[in-house]
């Protein structure tokens, strides 16, 4: 009888642990859907959606074993979802041909070069130049005087092209080398204080012209504040308020930046390609502003689980590639773990069709 009564009350705190992990769920999903000076609670759920959902996928289990209604509390929380879940794990596709001219993309935040500078710099152009990249679009690219920019050149010397903007001398920047042509670039000025920045640059291929805006979005500084084991509960008060504050100020400027990319991409005369590092996950205003009826290469080409952030027990997936898909496709995707930085690059392989296709033609491809 004991047994039974401890049993029920068990279930009695599961189903509401289950109840407040729905709602969670639902605030999850929401995020992207609202900016965060409307709503930040939405934008923690959010953040912390894969702990959220893992949770409900416990509980599915447990009510599942137990043959128990309640199971379908978790199930609507995770179904909600799927369009997250999708966003950072894939199942494996039959491998994609190219059929029309491909390049080869790769996007790359190299944490301003650690260590020695030209040394690492040569290990990364190394690396490229292997994977036969076309087009390397690198954030919190060093900066760096005239003679030191020299060096990049001969180091990068089998993409000759380049363009590098950042928003104040000295500060972070963004950086495109090419393969192909550069005719034109811009910097794409973002209000605020903020030392973060994006580019656009037109490139000619073959005979035509493509648009890449490369981005680099306000940092969440999520892991320069997070919680140590060895601070007392002072400092853990500290920290969580600290962390509580940045989160909201860079969430608000990310996505007023998010706002103004998606400006840029409504009026782009050529075919895009949109990339960088936005600080963001799938489940993000930021994620969804950008995106809007781009492609991502990752839902399109990769299989199995996606992160680019190296550290934060590698949950979160911030590097994107983006294209336009009446004229691109993505035959594949790769993010090789390299330790250069704290994020790993995305390497992109895009078909690309100088003549665009109707929605049928994609679908059907």
């Amino acid at each position: 009888m004991g047994k039974r009564v401890l049993l029920s009350l068990f279930d009695l705190i599961l189903i509401l642990v289950g109840i407040v992990f729905a709602i969670l769920a639902v605030g999850g999903f929401s995020a992207s859907y609202f900016h965060p000076a409307q709503h930040m609670e939405l934008q923690w759920m959010g953040l912390l959606l894969p702990l959220i959902l893992f949770v409900n996928f416990l509980l599915l289990i447990y009510w599942i074993v137990r043959k128990r209604v309640w199971f379908f509390l978790p199930l609507s929380a995770i179904v909600l979802n799927i369009p997250y879940l999708s966003a950072v794990y894939r199942c494996p596709f039959r491998k994609k041909e190219p059929s029309g001219l491909e390049l080869n993309i790769a996007t790359y935040n190299i944490q301003r070069i650690t260590g020695n500078l030209f040394e690492t710099s040569r290990e990364i152009a190394d690396f490229m130049e292997t994977e036969k990249i076309d087009m390397l679009c690198l954030q919190e690219f060093p900066s760096v005087r005239d003679a030191q920019l020299k060096q990049f050149e001969e180091i990068f010397d089998f993409l000759p092209y380049y363009c590098i903007h950042s928003s104040v001398p000295g500060s972070m920047q963004v950086a495109l080398f090419s393969r192909y042509p550069i005719i034109q670039s811009r910097q794409i000025e973002f209000p605020g204080e903020s030392n973060h920045t994006a580019m656009w640059a037109d490139i000619v291929v073959e005979n035509d012209t493509i648009r890449i805006i490369n981005n680099h979005l306000q940092t969440t500084n999520l892991n320069q504040h997070k919680i140590k084991l060895e601070d007392n509960v002072e400092q853990s008060v500290f920290r969580f308020n600290r962390l509580k504050e940045m989160l909201y100020v860079n969430a608000v400027m990310r996505s007023d930046q998010a706002d103004i990319i998606s400006e840029f991409i409504d009026t782009s005369p050529f075919p895009l390609i949109v990339c960088g590092d936005f600080n963001d996950t799938p489940a993000s205003y930021t994620y969804r502003k950008i995106k809007g009826d781009l492609e991502d290469s990752f839902c399109t080409a990769e299989k199995g689980y996606g992160y680019t952030y190296r550290y934060l027990k590698k949950l979160y997936r911030i590097d994107y590639l983006l294209y336009s898909g009446s004229y691109f496709r993505a035959t594949s995707y790769h993010s090789p773990n390299l330790e250069y930085s704290d994020h790993k690059p995305v390497i992109v392989k895009l078909d690309f069709n100088t003549k665009p296709l109707s929605q049928e033609e994609q679908i059907q491809r």
